[in-house]
């Protein structure tokens, strides 16, 4: 797959799973202004009836393309510090 191919990707698969996540959360799209027209607009570009973890696994495998291209090594310098942060997140709501 060319290079702007990827990136094409990658940006497709970002705004399909942001447009799921404001789907599911009507209080975000409340808050935006315009935020029902936005929404209408993305779900005439993206397809909404795709499930959400369908969304998600085009992005991981977008990003593995791009660690792969750029010489990031997924576990330990992504995963790793993904894992942290949501250790650190955890630690703090427990608290």
């Amino acid at each position: 797959m060319p290079h702007s191919s990827n990136k094409e990707g990658a940006a497709a698969a970002e705004l399909a799973l942001k447009a799921h996540i404001l789907r599911s959360n009507p209080e975000i799209l409340a808050e935006m202004p315009e935020g029902n027209k936005t929404m209408r607009e993305i779900a005439d570009v993206i397809d909404l009836t795709e499930a959400p973890e369908d969304a998600v696994c085009s992005l991981v495998i977008d990003l593995l393309q791009y660690c792969e291209r750029e010489k990031i090594d997924w576990t330990q310098e992504v995963m790793s510090r993904a894992w942290e942060h949501l250790r650190r997140v955890h630690a703090y709501e427990v608290q």
